[in-house]
């Protein structure tokens, strides 16, 4: 009975993961240690000079997958290329939830080892540039912007954002998004709750813009909240987008 349930158990877990395929060009370097940074390239970044191709690689839905929201599924492909020796990943495809398909994030992309400091510099630069708040300079506050794009699981299910003390911010359903302005900088964590508790933790500056995505995990009965940090180019254009 005892290994029945630990070979149910070992079973359920590898079900709730996602699917991950790696292919190879070169397998001769080590693991990268966590000191060396993974980069996150988008498909029409411009690689820098002398990055050499390791290998492709594609974040999939396992068919039970439940744990598959867009920050998991880069966080594989990040693991995976440190595996490879690899520190750049760029994102060559993305595929969204979909109601009629699958409710997972599914993306694809192609890493490349390159340890020259200026190049990492330069692509850690770019990428601040478009991050860059909208807000006027002088600006005595922050925005959060909280938004659920209208795709994926449990479009029917919709969740309050609170703050550390409970108190409500706003709601959340498919389609729907609201900004939260706040004077108040430092570490603050909002979450949402429904089967789970999601909470995220954002250290707010005085002047700057946050991005936090939504959605709705498969569960059980009601589906488990999702709540991510989204880097600012991302967050705008999805945020901007919706009506």
């Amino acid at each position: 009975m005892k290994k029945l349930l630990f070979l149910s158990t070992i079973i359920l877990f590898v079900s709730c993961a996602t699917s991950i395929s790696t292919k190879l060009a070169n397998k001769n370097y080590q693991k990268l240690n966590d000191e060396n940074q993974i980069l996150i390239l988008e498909k029409n970044d411009v690689l820098p000079n002398n990055s050499e191709f390791i290998g492709d690689i594609k974040i999939g839905d396992s068919g039970f997958t439940t744990d598959c929201g867009y920050n998991k599924v880069v966080s594989d492909a990040t693991n995976s290329a440190r595996n490879a020796g690899a520190n750049i990943v760029q994102i060559t495809e993305v595929k969204k939830p979909s109601i009629m398909g699958s409710s997972c994030y599914r993306i694809r992309a192609k890493i490349y080892r390159n340890l020259n400091p200026e190049s990492l510099s330069s692509i850690l630069e770019k990428r601040n540039l478009k991050n860059k708040s909208r807000l006027p300079e002088d600006s005595d506050y922050a925005l959060i912007h909280f938004y659920r794009p209208n795709f994926g699981a449990g479009a029917l299910l919709g969740y309050k954002i609170k703050d550390k003390n409970d108190s409500i911010i706003g709601r959340l359903r498919n389609g729907e998004k609201f900004v939260y302005k706040t004077k108040t900088f430092g570490t603050q964590s909002f979450y949402g709750a429904l089967e789970t508790k999601e909470e995220v933790k954002i250290n707010i500056e005085k002047g700057k813009e946050y991005f936090v995505r939504c959605s709705v995990n498969m569960g059980v009965v009601l589906g488990r909240p999702e709540i991510n940090l989204i880097e600012n180019h991302i967050g705008m254009k999805e945020y901007d987008e919706m009506k």
